[in-house]
């Protein structure tokens, strides 16, 4: 069954540089515990799915990838002049609609197929029909009340919508049908990460504590999925918002990450992170030998608003260090005696 694309992967990487204090707490909030789901799924062998439904996911697949590769190619092609294909949003459609014709037709004759009802709501979803794909799901839920596929689907939908009070359960919801599944605890995670005043206020949480929730539901996918690096990273993140800030625990998780990254690319992500730990530390120094090795052309701007950093830094430093020494003229040497009065 062809994945869903997930919003907060970009929201978390979007954070990367900004970060509020908040107020330290000291109680850490349990897990939240799910309410129970009325009719879970029962764990189902795999099946093959109808050969002419899969060519049509197939062909969902393809047009997808298709549209992908045009948009890349009109990207590259502005960056040497402006360049403006106006075929290019028709041709995009035109293949959609294709697509979206063929799961018409076969849910016509399949209407109670919920393959094909999933498939045609992740194509939905996919394409920006958020509100069509969000009634595929409901009306399947009515059916599959306990479905955790469903479920987390439409934790999605509402946490897109910005409506975390309605994602919350869901997820919550499709953790209990699906106690293994790391993708549902982690996208909860990341949506009290996200919304974390929404959190506070559904959970009973203080700010702290709101983030400490995050962390452990992050850590708690970790242990359903150790190799995950965007989980990871996650969780690494949440250690700039937290007071005192624990640069030893934060850069634990980040060489976590660095040891999960796939490429050069996501090495140097992740230096920057190594970065920023030293700059928040004081160690101004290790913070410039790290950023020297950020080459890649996509991390430059993120290189140069940590290096502004590091030297505002490092003059707060100088400066204080500087009032805080006393002027020369009011210092007392060492092995200076008392003068006798005469």
């Amino acid at each position: 069954m062809k994945g869903i694309k997930h919003f907060w992967a970009i929201a978390l990487m979007a954070l990367l540089m900004t970060g509020a204090v908040l107020p330290a707490q000291e109680k850490s909030p349990e897990i939240p515990a799910a309410p129970p789901v009325s009719a879970p799924a029962p764990a189902a062998p795999a099946l093959e799915l109808d050969p002419a439904l899969q060519r049509i996911i197939d062909m969902d697949n393809e047009a997808q990838a298709k549209a992908d590769i045009w948009i890349r190619e009109h990207e590259e092609l502005n960056k040497e002049k402006p360049f403006q294909d106006d075929t290019l949003p028709m041709r995009i459609r035109d293949r959609l609609d294709s697509v979206e014709k063929a799961y018409q037709d076969y849910l016509f004759s399949h209407s109670e197929n919920m393959e094909a009802r999933l498939a045609y709501a992740s194509f939905l979803m996919d394409t920006g029909k958020d509100n069509e794909a969000a009634k595929e799901w409901l009306r399947l839920k009515e059916t599959h009340p306990g479905h955790p596929v469903l479920l987390n689907n439409l934790g999605n939908y509402f946490a897109q919508k910005g409506d975390a009070p309605e994602a919350f359960p869901y997820y919550e919801e499709a953790m209990a049908s699906a106690p293994r599944e790391a993708l549902y605890v982690k996208n909860l995670a990341s949506v009290v990460y996200v919304f974390r005043e929404e959190a506070m206020a559904y959970y009973r949480l203080k700010p702290q504590q709101a983030l400490l929730l995050a962390q452990a539901l992050y850590r708690k996918a970790l242990l359903l999925k150790p190799d995950d690096f965007i989980t990871h990273t996650a969780l690494a993140q949440t250690w700039y918002y937290l007071t005192p800030f624990e640069p030893e625990k934060a850069l634990a998780d980040w060489k976590k990450a660095y040891e999960l990254a796939s490429d050069d690319s996501e090495r140097q992500g992740i230096l920057l992170h190594y970065a920023r730990v030293a700059i928040l530390s004081g160690k101004f120094d290790e913070a410039e030998k790290q950023l020297e090795e950020i080459t890649y052309a996509k991390h430059q701007e993120l290189k140069k608003t940590l290096l502004q950093n590091l030297n505002e830094r490092r003059k707060l430093a100088q400066e204080k260090s500087a009032s805080d020494s006393p002027a020369p003229s009011q210092a007392k040497p060492e092995s200076a005696e008392p003068v006798p009065l005469p």
